[in-house]
């Protein structure tokens, strides 16, 4: 993994104002536009461990290892089975703090996989995912969903992190050629629609293809493989 600095290891947050601000937004929610996502915000501020200057991503540690990503509320109650302090983070909707070391975060996983195991065959003996799966957990994880690991802020359905203004938000299909921009995405399904219809779903007719891998000297497979291995000095003495 890649890790930056400095790193600030102080808290990051001065609780006291924190609570004063949010204070401040819940006795006049009108003053501002976002008042409720700044009510959000700031809640989960106050509910972040003080002193853990540094969060996980979930996600990102699990496809690390190549497997699927459990519930947070799942992760976070095995971090409290362990026997260790856990809270989300506000920068980010995957994130998680945590004073247990990285071999435990590992653990962990590694008693996820086994729950919920990857193809092990696919994986390289030099990858990392390889690796970490190959050592033995030093605990048993217990992922039952404990109710103080579900924070407030969540329990109250508060707006935590900014959400999409409508649905299917984000960007648009491209300008039309007749000028302006069309709004529906609509005519970019219709633009795909029956792209595949003429693939080759025979696969005796793939002989009619000459093997990528074949001219570059790389194919294992053979007169086995689905594709033509004729050169292309075959190909032109077909052609005459």
């Amino acid at each position: 993994p890649q890790l930056g600095g400095p790193i600030w290891a102080d808290p990051i947050h001065d609780i006291e104002f924190v609570q004063k601000v949010l204070s401040a937004v819940s006795t006049n929610p009108s003053r501002f536009g976002t008042s409720k996502r700044i009510e959000g915000m700031l809640s989960m501020m106050t509910e972040e461990l003080p002193d853990v200057p540094l969060y996980y991503a979930l996600d990102h540690l699990c496809s690390t290892v190549h497997c699927n990503t459990p519930a947070m509320l799942q992760f976070r109650s095995a971090l409290l089975h362990a026997g260790y302090r856990v809270s989300m983070s506000h920068a980010s909707r995957n994130g998680l703090k945590t004073d247990a070391p990285p071999g435990v975060i590992w653990d962990l996983l590694r008693c996820w996989e086994k729950a919920n195991p990857v193809k092990r065959e696919r994986l390289s003996e030099t990858s990392p995912a390889f690796r970490i799966l190959s050592t033995e957990p030093t605990l048993q994880a217990c992922f039952d969903v404990r109710e103080d690991a579900n924070p407030q802020s969540r329990k109250r359905h508060l707006v935590r992190f900014q959400e999409n203004p409508q649905a299917n938000w984000g960007p648009k299909a491209r300008a039309k050629d007749s000028g302006g921009i069309s709004s529906e995405l609509e005519d970019k399904r219709k633009l795909c629609q029956n792209k595949r219809k003429n693939q080759v779903t025979d696969a005796s007719q793939l002989k009619n293809f000459p093997c990528k891998r074949f001219r570059k000297g790389t194919c294992t497979h053979g007169d086995k493989c689905c594709y033509s291995h004729e050169s292309a000095s075959d190909e032109a003495d077909k052609m005459e």
